[in-house]
């Protein structure tokens, strides 16, 4: 349950961020913010690639001393990118 809280609460970061640059920006114009989710989304499924692929070692899976891991960070940087994806999808 706690990856969902983090993953919520990242996606509405990422949402309020990019609505705040397209509307400073571009007056708040719907396709520059479907784009700018996308944007972010990609930027999301390149850190759970990099986090959770080439960062993740055996030796750093086995020890498990830290409140939170490696793995879960990269599954939780894909639901956001799933979520921001899915979000620009549903706008015109």
């Amino acid at each position: 349950m706690r990856l969902f809280a983090w993953a919520i609460g990242w996606m509405a970061v990422a949402i309020f961020l990019t609505g705040i640059t397209s509307y400073l920006s571009y007056d708040f114009n719907l396709q520059v913010w479907q784009m700018h989710l996308r944007t972010a989304s990609g930027v999301f499924f390149m850190i759970a690639l990099i986090v959770g692929g080439v960062l993740t070692t055996d030796a750093a899976y086995r020890s498990r001393k830290r409140f939170f891991y490696r793995e879960e960070w990269s599954f939780i940087c894909l639901l956001v990118t799933v979520g921001l994806f899915g979000l620009s999808l549903i706008l015109p």
